[in-house]
């Protein structure tokens, strides 16, 4: 897959992330972080906690990325 991280899109970075590209674990975050922690802290006004789940979130985002780099909508 040819390409910088910030000219692909969600579903490729996650495919590169998938093997391993830290370059495009990185976009994907900065891409979708800001969205994330909107949508936590709507529920949560703890920045601490906020702060551990959107971790979480993207620890498994690395961990998991080869599960759902195949899988398509439609």
């Amino acid at each position: 897959m040819r390409g910088e991280p910030a000219d692909l899109d969600e579903e490729q970075l996650v495919r590169r992330v998938a093997r391993g590209d830290r370059g495009a674990f990185e976009e994907l975050y900065r891409r979708t972080s800001p969205w994330l922690t909107v949508r936590l802290r709507r529920r949560c006004s703890d920045d601490q906690i906020v702060a551990e789940v959107l971790q979480e979130t993207y620890l498994a985002v690395w961990r998991a990325a080869d599960a759902f780099a195949g899988a398509t909508a439609g």
